[in-house]
């Protein structure tokens, strides 16, 4: 008989998380197990991703501005607990109503596990993500009236799901009572072939220009891109000859393309919206960067691995334990000016970008989608 398993997330735009979660769905196996996924919001640009044997379920459809707008109002007021108890919770437990799951799946901290937390006792085991140092950038606090209720939330789990040691250690620290026998680490999902298949097989034409660094993913304060554009206006200071590809959608576009414009940097920096696949781009790029100042196990690095594309990334929670000591990558400060001298170093050295190259090549064989599916597999029961 199939295990039945339900995943919750609140949408699914174009983040890390969001990504491994369709990865994860894509590499499911359908023939031991019926998978149901709860959105919030039947919206994002991974929807069309979801495999159909995937039964989905939404309170919402596309998430509009008037959306975003009563929930900037309910928690500016403090009303936001109030409206999730009254509504969300009735919206998902119409879904579950009558039926039990032998495993719920809150596949992100914060709206996730919210949701999750209604449910629990409709599984015969819960089990949560956690993709982000929390207590580096502790976001997940929006969906909650404070960390106590955040943390009796985590208590409902029995098993949480960390995507590197660091996340988990950090979590530790600041919940201490949680059980540490039921804090697991699995690092993300990376299809390496996947993604050779899917760079391989896109029809892209690409003009460089120079030295050329590619960024991807949502354009939201984590990632830090103001780090970015600064690091790019001091090369073009110095008289470099480059570009910076940033493939991604977000809430910070405009900011971003105004910062781009008063640095006079619009002939350097090319904001070229949400690609799919990002691949093309990335390979075409010499030099991939991370400019976040808080990651799980960033998903993007991984891929630019996976491509053979030399790494520059802030040495923050996940990247230090891909890329290690500068091993694989080149880590550097979360100062402006060491990003800088990073990609000055990049940009100055063929050589180094070479053996870059081959590093990355080698790390990547690490990854592997059996391993990592059967980690999952365990963990659900």
């Amino acid at each position: 008989m199939k295990k039945s398993i339900l995943f919750i997330m609140p949408y699914l735009p174009g983040g890390g998380a969001e990504k491994v979660l369709i990865e994860v769905l894509r590499n499911f196996d359908y023939s031991r197990y019926d998978v149901s996924l709860f959105l919030e919001f039947r919206d994002g640009v991974y929807v069309d991703s979801i495999p159909e044997n995937v039964s989905v379920h939404s309170m919402w459809g596309r998430l509009a501005m008037r959306h975003e707008r009563l929930f900037r109002l309910l928690r500016m007021f403090r009303l936001y607990g109030l409206f999730h108890l009254l509504f969300c919770r009735r919206a998902i437990s119409s879904v579950v109503r009558g039926k039990s799951f032998d495993a719920i799946v809150s596949f992100m901290e914060g709206n996730a596990l919210k949701y999750h937390s209604y449910v629990a006792g409709n599984a015969k085991k819960n089990v949560s993500w956690v993709h982000i140092d929390l207590k580096k950038k502790h976001w997940s606090l929006d969906f909650f009236k404070d960390a106590e209720e955040e943390k009796k939330a985590y208590h409902l789990m029995d098993e949480i799901v960390f995507v590197s040691d660091d996340a988990r250690k950090s979590f530790l620290e600041m919940y201490a009572d949680v059980d540490r026998d039921k804090c697991k680490v699995i690092r993300n999902l990376i299809d390496g072939k996947e993604i050779m298949r899917q760079m391989q097989s896109a029809c892209v034409t690409l003009h460089k220009r120079g030295f050329t660094i590619c960024m991807a993913g949502r354009l939201n304060r984590q990632k830090r891109y103001d780090r970015a554009i600064l690091a790019a206006q001091m090369l073009k200071n110095d008289g470099y000859d480059f570009e910076l590809w940033i493939l991604g959608t977000g809430e910070l576009l405009d900011g971003l393309v105004r910062a781009v414009h008063e640095c006079r940097l619009d002939e350097n920096v090319i904001f070229m919206g949400f690609r799919r696949p990002p691949y093309p781009y990335m390979k075409a790029a010499d030099v991939y960067l991370n400019t976040s100042e808080a990651e799980g196990y960033p998903l993007v690095v991984c891929e630019a691995l996976a491509l053979g594309i030399p790494v520059v990334a802030t040495s923050v929670t996940g990247t230090k334990e891909i890329l290690g000591d500068s091993e694989y990558g080149l880590l550097v400060k979360e100062d402006v000016e060491d990003i800088y001298n990073g990609l000055k170093r990049m940009a100055d050295d063929a050589g180094l970008r070479e053996e870059y190259h081959l590093r990355s090549l080698r790390r990547a064989e690490m990854f592997d989608v059996e391993v990592t599916m059967n980690q999952i597999y365990e963990v659900l029961g």
